[in-house]
């Protein structure tokens, strides 16, 4: 065997010297980066959307950060890209998105318990309040999170308030609510029995859909909110709008599909978990900065009047409904769901918290 060169030992020793620091340097484990598809039909305007794409999002990517062992690479599939408006339950359930924000208002015959602030109306206006006061019920009553696992394949995170106050808006100047008498009022579908009440006809819509069948008469009424009317201008085709403190609801649950889930690193479970905070406040905060400012939108753009009803007009419109509450409580029990609890509960929270009710429906 020839012998090396003293150049060639040194060198020799300078490559090894560099081999064993760079080896001592690099990570036991690389970064894993997990792929991971957010599905919904709704554009960034819909503030369950917009908070998703710029709070939750990148909480997720701020608490992964901190360790640097995984990162999400994600697909946002919204805008009605995968699936469109109330096609996330199915889109989640068969893997089609990875996960996404359920619109529970369209499905109360799948997850009925979610429907309990649609069976209340007239009660509460503090979006914040509504979404937290769903998360006790939640947090309290097991058959909430049952229904998504044995039913949906999927792993509930979080719900947050979808509206602060539904108004009755319309293409004609509303005064009195008996003015909706044998006119077509478009609603999510759960809050039509607040139409359909009072002698309207009740047209099953939603927001992605509202402004064409506005413009094009399949329904001149429509009950919003202030900031999708101004969001998705709405109050240019119905530019009228009474207020008689309809009140909020729960609208949306941020699900992740059950074998997606399942197959996540602890510590991908955890930060998609610990995040929710981030997706909730921003909603609210979105729901309720847009109350005022799609308002003034409607108003400075497209001359907005609204008419606020007395006292009397809203109690007068909350007592002309069916016994709503009740009703729902008494279907939840014949399925063997603890209805009538979850109703006191509901309504316990309400009272509690002082809020504008106008009927006690719990107490019929």
């Amino acid at each position: 065997m020839p012998k090396l060169s003293q150049t060639k030992i040194a060198a020799f020793a300078i490559a090894t010297a560099v081999t064993a620091t760079v080896a001592a340097t690099v990570p036991v484990s690389a970064q894993q980066t997990i792929n991971l598809t957010a599905i919904s039909g709704y554009p960034p305007p819909a503030t369950w959307i917009g908070a998703l794409v710029d709070a939750y999002l990148p909480a997720v990517d701020a608490q992964l950060a901190k360790t640097g062992n995984f990162k999400v690479n994600w697909n946002k599939g919204i805008s009605g890209q995968i699936v469109k408006p109330r096609g996330e339950l199915e889109g989640v359930e068969t893997g089609l998105g990875d996960l996404g924000v359920i619109v529970t208002a369209f499905h109360a015959d799948k997850v009925p318990l979610y429907d309990v602030s649609f069976k209340t109306p007239f009660v509460s206006n503090d979006i914040a309040l509504i979404g937290a006061t769903t998360q006790k019920m939640i947090d309290t009553f097991p058959q909430y999170n049952e229904v998504w696992l044995k039913q949906f394949n999927q792993v509930p995170l979080g719900p947050t308030g979808g509206v602060d106050n539904y108004m009755l808006w319309s293409a004609k100047q509303l005064t009195s609510v008996d003015q909706i008498r044998g006119r077509k009022v478009g609603a999510a579908g759960p809050n039509l029995p607040w139409v359909t009440a009072v002698g309207a006809a009740g047209v099953q819509t939603n927001l992605a859909d509202a402004y064409n069948s506005l413009s094009t008469g399949i329904y001149d009424n429509m009950i919003v909110w202030r900031q999708a009317a101004g969001a998705f201008k709405l109050c240019e085709v119905a530019p009228f709008a009474y207020d008689a403190t309809l009140g909020g609801v729960n609208g949306f649950s941020l699900n992740v599909n059950s074998d997606v889930w399942d197959g996540l690193p602890d510590e991908v479970k955890t930060a998609l978990q610990d995040s929710i905070p981030a997706w909730v406040n921003e909603n609210v905060k979105r729901v309720n900065d847009g109350a005022s400012s799609g308002l003034a939108r409607c108003e400075a753009e497209f001359g907005t009047k609204v008419t606020v009803a007395s006292t009397e007009e809203r109690n007068q419109w909350a007592n002309a409904l069916p016994p709503l509450g009740k009703n729902w409580a008494a279907e939840r029990n014949a399925a063997g769901q603890p209805g009538t609890e979850i109703l006191k509960a509901w309504m316990d929270e309400m009272r509690a918290n002082n809020q504008p009710i106008a009927r006690h429906w719990d107490r019929e």
